[in-house]
């Protein structure tokens, strides 16, 4: 019996991505009270950046965010220096793939993106990896969606035969079993599809969902306390998914310039915008200067961003950790060092559906942290300078 659970062991520890060193490095969960002085806040809601200010930290929950002398540090607590640097919320990236691995995990949070949202992934593995993930500090709080909900022969499957991440409904009241389904194995979040192939494939448009079929969706998810996300590049297809009632587009539209009340309906809708800049840039479509030119006329309609780069969608190289690149390409498309942290935080968060307990540093929320040496406001490249992370209270990395 001892020798045949050695196999066993060994294989749950491979779908997990991580050896048996790993496990044992998990740093262990024990009351613990800590206070972060000296630096400067930027809280992820927006406000002004707060000089002086101590963050007290009490066992996985921010217990104060106040200034240091308007605050008694409690004598229990591990004091950290933080002197000239700045404390944000844990970054999170709302739109990767291949996420299923702790080694990735452990990357994106060793550099501060403490969560992911993982939008297309093979369901088994999904079920899988759940059974064998624990949500261990040192790993990316991970939000998954399990596979794409599309039409019958719909994208990915007539661009790339690719079923293993895909889901077909064909009707109203099979998509409604789906979604439950989804949810009852453990997806956190639904994404559904809604791609013609007008980038790639003008003349012979892919089947998509009907609107009765992607209403029907949204309302499953929704009426279980579920954000909705969906895959778009057309700007024609903008007002199905609002239609819909979906909670974010994931993609910005790259099919020609958005035109101004094209971007001031999605705003005014209130749905969330994830361009994956980086994507337009790494994928030979020679489409990075549309994506950033209408992400900069959805912003300046007061539009809602958050932070996704499609980490793994396609055979190309992206940014694993913090997502600099994606980070750069939104400055150059007109958004201002405060409107990145904030997409990357705050909003990042609501379309997570956790905006209740991360994305921003305040009293009774998970205390997920970044902090940089430097200002990120007067110069974003310094969010690659890591002093310290923590992850649900506990410090994972400590420079």
């Amino acid at each position: 019996m001892r020798f045949k659970l050695i196999p066993l062991l060994i294989t749950l520890l491979l779908a997990c991505g991580c050896s048996a060193a790993e496990q044992e490095s998990e740093p262990a969960r024990e009351s613990q009270l800590i206070a972060l002085v000296g630096g400067t806040v930027i809280d992820g809601t927006g406000a002004d950046p707060m000089p002086g200010v101590a963050v007290i930290i009490q066992d996985d929950r921010i217990v104060a965010v106040a200034a240091r002398d308007e605050i008694e540090i409690p004598a229990k607590a591990r004091i950290v220096d933080i002197s000239g640097c700045t404390v944000l919320p844990g970054f999170i990236n709302t739109h990767v793939h291949a996420a299923l691995n702790e080694t990735r995990l452990r990357r994106w949070a060793n550099e501060g993106v403490t969560t992911v949202r993982d939008i297309g992934c093979n369901a088994d593995e999904l079920a899988a990896f759940l059974q064998t993930h624990n949500d261990r500090p040192r790993f990316a709080r991970l939000v998954a969606a399990g596979p794409l909900i599309t039409a019958v022969g719909g994208y990915p499957i007539a661009a790339w035969n690719n079923r293993r991440v895909a889901l077909e409904v064909s009707s109203p009241e099979e998509a409604r079993i789906e979604v439950e389904r989804l949810l009852d194995s453990g997806a956190k979040v639904i994404k559904i599809v809604i791609e013609r192939g007008d980038l790639w494939y003008p003349n012979t448009p892919y089947p998509i969902l009907s609107p009765e079929v992607a209403r029907m969706i949204v309302r499953t998810a929704h009426g279980r306390g579920t954000i909705v996300s969906a895959h778009i590049t057309s700007r024609r297809d903008i007002d199905l998914a609002l239609a819909a009632g979906v909670d974010d587009l994931a993609h910005m539209a790259t099919d020609g310039n958005l035109t101004t009340p094209q971007a001031r309906r999605v705003a005014d809708n209130g749905t969330y915008w994830v361009p994956t800049l980086e994507l337009w840039h790494v994928v030979p479509s020679n489409s990075g200067s549309i994506a950033k030119a209408n992400l900069r006329r959805f912003v300046e309609v007061g539009g809602l961003v958050a932070l996704g780069t499609d980490f793994a969608g396609y055979n190309a190289e992206f940014d694993l950790g913090m997502p600099m690149r994606e980070i750069r390409w939104m400055r150059e498309a007109g958004m201002t060092p405060m409107q990145i942290i904030v997409a990357a935080t705050k909003h990042a968060a609501h379309i997570c559906n956790l905006g209740h307990q991360i994305g921003t540093l305040e009293k009774g929320k998970i205390a997920d942290i970044l902090v940089v040496r430097g200002d990120p406001l007067s110069d974003p490249e310094v969010l690659a300078d890591v002093r310290l992370v923590m992850r649900a209270g506990v410090i994972i990395r400590d420079e």
